[in-house]
């Protein structure tokens, strides 16, 4: 898998996500915000998802920065099924 990071802030808890549907990233989807200067991490929760983009929110209560890493948390059979409901 890429190397994925935060490619635009649009507020203090949304942003972009440079990986999108082509990248098996799907709706609702968790993810961990990697701040290697800091040593911390957040959790986000994946909010929509374009073709080459994906909107995310943040849940921490940590900053969260421009370029920061991006790790992609694997969705259980619990999450997709919740997933498709919603849909």
């Amino acid at each position: 898998m890429k190397q994925l990071s935060i490619i635009r802030l649009l507020d203090e808890e949304t942003f972009f996500v440079d990986a999108g549907i082509n990248d098996g990233i799907k709706h609702q989807q968790f993810i961990e915000v990697l701040n290697p200067k800091r040593s911390y991490k957040n959790l986000a929760q994946v909010i929509d998802v374009f073709e080459q983009y994906t909107l995310c929110k943040k849940l921490g209560k940590k900053k969260i920065f421009f370029g920061d890493t991006v790790r992609l948390r694997p969705m259980n059979e619990n999450n997709e099924k919740s997933v498709d409901k919603n849909l």
